[in-house]
């Protein structure tokens, strides 16, 4: 019995096994150009979750290894600025060493320590990408900054941790109180307290405190008159101011600027005030320059603050009299010091002496500076609405930095010529050194952590993605043999569907 299988029938099976041989050659070419087994979550829905997990596993693993990079900048910059401070600290122990021997100029080697200080500063302020790094967490502020003849720590002492790990992180930092020492916390200044120029003030107190050279000025106006002016008789500013006037008939007058800080003489223009043979009495007084106009005015003069300067004869409190209160947090304690009936800088370190115990404030090149008896750190702050502490320049933090500490010690005895404090200086340099090297022994320590944590890094990221390899990713060899197959089949399919629809007039009429 012979069944009839038609056309359609026919027709829906060719095209069945088309569109199967067409699909399963685009799914091995998707394959094949993506080199993943799973392009999608309908490939394999179970393997999905896995490779999930082993992707979020690598991105942390990325993340580790960036920490460490950075970390090894930050670590590789501390061992280098710190090679440096042990390379400054050798040359400062040869010059203690040769000035202990009288062998040069004490006043040669002040000028030797002012640039090993500075030296030290740029070393010490050194930051990676922006970021201070002996600054511990404070990374936008610099360190160290000078203030006067002083140095203060502007940093704190936090460690800065970076995640090495899964579940380890490591310190990479050195905050720049490693650097303190051991005797006492300071908080120096950041305002000039220096008082006006006033005319009973002595001109032996002018340029803070370092006096005039007495002789002779000319003064020249733009009339053509010249006048040598002899002022080595004058004792205080008025001195000089009732001197010019009179030794020039009034056509130059002098006086105090309206600032308080220099000398200033008004005449017929231009104005020229100079030396006379060669002497350095116009220098002195700050007044030998030229000036366009008929107006001269001299560069900041002003004498030094000290105990019994008048507060209202500073001019960086103006508007800001009278004082009010001042917060001291020290070992655990605050303390509010009302100043509202200081009269002068003795009133305000009286104040300090009555109310914090151990704690006492000095007047240094014109600024005030707070020592503490420990060396534990301290807070000074407003304690009011007249915002005090900052007036006088004063808020801020405090603590004791011996390396600079040091170098100010060195300094002062040099110019004192004190050689038993000189030669004394080489028992502090010792115990730097040696702190030095005990820092330089934890930061190559870190190093070699870091050396340690990216291997481990590098091959748990090798694991991760092998395995991760293994569940997305295909069989080259199989998946090029599946893919010719692939194609020889539809190929094949092609065929077959073309010879079973071949039509003629022939096969129709039969």
């Amino acid at each position: 019995m012979s069944i009839r299988i038609t056309d359609s029938y026919m027709a829906a099976i060719l095209l069945g096994d088309l569109n199967r041989g067409l699909g399963n050659l685009l799914e091995q070419q998707r394959m094949a150009g993506s080199m993943r087994r799973i392009n999608s979550f309908a490939d394999d829905p179970r393997a999905i979750g896995t490779i999930q997990r082993y992707n979020a596993l690598i991105a942390n693993n990325t993340d580790y290894l960036a920490n460490v990079g950075r970390s090894r900048s930050i670590v590789d910059a501390t061992d280098t600025a710190l090679q440096g401070v042990s390379d400054t600290l050798a040359q400062v122990r040869e010059l203690v060493l040769r000035e202990s021997s009288a062998l040069s100029s004490n006043q040669t080697a002040v000028v030797e320590v002012d640039n090993l200080m500075d030296r030290l500063l740029d070393i010490l302020n050194t930051n990676v990408e922006g970021n201070y790094i002996f600054s511990g967490r404070q990374v936008f502020t610099p360190p160290f900054a000078r203030s006067g003849n002083t140095v203060l720590y502007q940093g704190d002492s936090a460690e800065m941790l970076a995640r090495t790990g899964p579940a380890s992180t490591m310190a990479v930092n050195l905050a720049g109180d490693a650097f303190i020492g051991a005797r006492s916390s300071s908080l120096g200044g950041r305002v000039d307290l220096a008082p006006r120029l006033q005319p009973a003030t002595l001109l032996a107190d002018m340029n803070l405190g370092q006096g005039w050279q007495r002789g002779a000025i000319s003064i020249n106006d733009g009339q053509g008159n010249l006048w040598q002016v002899d002022l080595s008789g004058a004792v205080t500013v008025g001195d000089v101011l009732a001197a010019v006037t009179a030794g020039t008939g009034g056509a130059v007058t002098a006086s105090v600027n309206a600032e308080g800080t220099a000398l200033a003489f008004t005449g017929m223009g231009p104005l020229t005030v100079g030396e006379i043979a060669g002497g350095g009495t116009a220098a002195s007084l700050g007044i030998n320059a030229t000036a366009a106009g008929g107006h001269l005015v001299g560069r900041d003069v002003r004498p030094a603050a000290d105990a019994g300067t008048p507060l209202a004869d500073i001019a960086a409190l103006d508007g800001k009299l009278p004082l009010g209160t001042v917060a001291v947090t020290w070992q655990g304690t605050t303390y509010s010091i009302d100043l509202a009936a200081a009269v002068t800088l003795a009133d305000v370190q009286a104040a300090f002496a009555a109310t914090v115990p151990g704690m006492e404030v000095a007047i240094r090149d014109s600024s005030l500076v707070i020592t503490a008896g420990s060396t534990d750190v301290f807070l000074v702050a407003n304690g009011d609405a007249a915002d005090s502490a900052t007036a006088l320049g004063i808020n801020g933090q405090g603590g004791p930095v011996r390396l600079f500490g040091m170098l100010e010690d060195l300094r002062a005895a040099l110019e004192r010529g004190d050689t038993a404090a000189i030669r004394g200086a080489a028992n502090e340099i010792s115990a730097l050194e040696d702190m030095i090297q005990r820092l330089l022994m934890k930061t190559g320590g870190r190093q070699n952590s870091l050396d340690w944590a990216e291997d481990v890094l590098r091959q748990r990221d090798e694991r991760l993605r092998s395995n991760l390899s293994l569940e997305q990713d295909i069989d080259v060899a199989k998946v090029a043999a599946d893919l010719n197959r692939a194609e020889t089949t539809y190929q094949a399919s092609l065929l077959v569907a073309s010879k079973l629809y071949q039509t003629n007039l022939m096969q129709y009429l039969r």
